[in-house]
């Protein structure tokens, strides 16, 4: 059985290598970014099923995957205006590259190929 501590260092761990992928795309590196995102959205998934089949709590809130549209969120984790555009321009990035939504390609399950940014 899994403890309640161990519960928060999961969703502590998910937290961060969020806030580091959110950080990488602010900057404007989206190379195998969202590789990265669908690779989290496994430890989100369990963190979820987790709470939902045990007495573990939520003690930290969880990230929500999806960011879009969500500028308060992004502004309360410490992004800039220009920062939340090139967070943005991640979304569109995906698109592009993948021709599909960020959601989308999350919730389907791919890709686990590395997409780069360069547009030739």
């Amino acid at each position: 059985m899994i403890s309640q501590e161990d519960f928060n260092g999961f969703v502590d761990s998910y937290n961060t290598d969020y806030l580091y992928l959110l950080t990488r795309a602010a900057s404007g590196s989206y190379d195998c970014l969202i590789t990265s995102f669908r690779v989290l959205k496994d430890l989100h998934d369990v963190i979820l099923t987790l709470q939902k089949t045990t007495s573990l709590r939520f003690e930290t809130d969880v990230h929500p995957l999806s960011f879009r549209g969500n500028d308060p969120f992004l502004t309360s984790l410490g992004f800039s205006e220009r920062q939340i555009e090139l967070i943005y321009g991640f979304l569109e990035h995906v698109k592009y590259t993948q021709e599909k939504d960020f959601e989308q390609c999350i919730d389907e399950g791919v890709p686990l190929k590395c997409a780069n940014s360069s547009r030739s």
